[in-house]
């Protein structure tokens, strides 16, 4: 018990880990140590027998240490550890005093130059009330460096008083405030409290992902260049404020060929088209160009999402084909993943969204030639449309997944059957 209390590469972790325990009253969540010493790596490694050397963040599972420990000192147990550096160490990481401390200072040092009226008012105010879980890790900074944070914080409420009027891409943002582009991102230092500031202004849910948030600054009139905000497609047609047509359209339009939209060319055409009435999606990257090579130069709408089915450039993109009142033709694996994104699109367009190549006859072709066993995957899951609840319990009921390449030839045949007619 005296070497773990005593010995510096524990000191921040036991004191993480007890304000935890004293929280919840059991093993939960994990500690992650910024930053970590030569001391802290040291001790780290031999006690988990990992490499936690030249990392800048360590994560620990509580789970994780109370087996470890369980493993090598049998006879110690990890609630009488905890309140063995309990009596201590009584300046906890998130103890009450440390985090009055933090709440002045924002109060005192900060509040004073933002008007309560504006976003970043507001914003300060629920800081410095502490209320929200992801505030903890800036009390935790705020420890070892007061100034740092709060400078942090000034400059992060600065810009959410600044947020663009028109659509800005995020290196031009970023500039003003003389920070690096990518520090802006997901992962970036001003990033996780920018982002925040941002859910909280605009009252989205707490962000844990690269592409929600994206989404959150395209809320923000901010476009961020990556490779998720992009779309492939072919036969768009699309024409700024001024009724100037797409060049990259208009060239690849002419040759029948695919082609990447990105976020910015989609929020810069206003009024975005096609010339069949109907827009086949296809989900899997892999199907979409087995359905292009299959054409043969058959003219059609097809679109094609980058990355995850919730890349804002592709949801904006189904926007504005929506309301230029074409019909939505949406085609995807025959998982959860897709189902449940599937459902999701049916859910925000309605009946423009119509489920392309999901009936039972379809799922039987595709599991035939290509499909696997369910393997621990979600299924409590319940689809607004019927087709997709159809497909749902087919799945259940045979526990098998399948690709929707079998179904290549079937949806070729279905769009030149449309471009012949139309």
């Amino acid at each position: 018990m005296d070497f773990f209390t005593t010995q510096a590469g524990f000191t921040r972790l036991l004191t993480d880990m007890a304000a935890i325990y004293t929280r919840h009253g059991r093993t939960y969540g994990a500690v992650r140590l910024s930053k970590p010493s030569q001391v802290e790596e040291r001790a780290l490694s031999t006690f988990f027998e990992r490499d936690y050397y030249d990392q800048v963040m360590i994560r620990i599972s509580l789970g994780d240490f109370e087996r470890q420990l369980a493993k090598k000192h049998p006879q110690i147990s990890f609630a009488a550890l905890l309140a063995e550096y309990l009596q201590d160490d009584s300046q906890l990481l998130y103890g009450t005093a440390h985090k009055n401390a933090f709440a002045n200072d924002v109060k005192n040092k900060l509040q004073h130059k933002y008007p309560i009226g504006t976003p970043a008012g507001a914003w300060l105010v629920d800081v410095a009330a502490g209320t929200r879980r992801t505030y903890r890790q800036w009390v935790d900074s705020y420890q070892t460096e007061p100034d740092n944070i709060l400078d942090r914080i000034d400059k992060t409420a600065k810009m959410l008083n600044s947020l663009p009027t028109v659509y800005t891409p995020l290196v031009n943002f970023a500039a003003q405030f003389d920070i690096p582009a990518y520090e802006l991102g997901f992962a970036g230092e001003y990033g996780a409290l920018f982002i925040r500031a941002l859910a909280f202004h605009f009252n989205a849910a707490l962000i844990y992902s690269a592409e929600s948030a994206v989404g959150l600054y395209l809320k923000a009139r901010i476009l961020t260049n990556e490779v998720l905000c992009q779309v492939v497609v072919q036969n768009i047609n699309a024409f700024d404020a001024s009724g100037i047509t797409c060049a990259i359209c208009d060239t690849n339009n002419t040759n029948n060929n695919a082609y990447v939209l990105t976020l910015e060319n989609i929020v810069h055409y206003s009024n975005i088209t096609c010339d069949s009435e109907q827009v086949y999606i296809i989900e899997d990257l892999h199907t979409f160009a087995a359905v292009r090579e299959r054409l043969h130069g058959t003219r059609g709408t097809i679109i094609c999402p980058m990355g995850k089915g919730n890349n804002p450039a592709f949801i904006l993109l189904l926007e504005k084909l929506a309301a230029d009142g074409r019909r939505l033709y949406f085609s995807g694996n025959m998982d959860f993943k897709s189902l449940m994104l599937a459902d999701e699109l049916y859910k925000k367009f309605g009946k423009q969204l119509i489920p392309w190549r999901y009936t039972k006859q379809d799922y039987q072709l595709a599991i035939m030639t290509n499909s696997a066993l369910l393997s621990g995957e979600k299924r409590e899951l319940a689809m607004h449309n019927e087709d997709l609840a159809l497909v749902l319990s087919q799945i259940r009921k045979h526990g098998r997944t399948a690709s929707s390449l079998p179904l290549v030839p079937l949806m070729v045949d279905d769009i030149k059957a449309v471009s012949q007619n139309s």
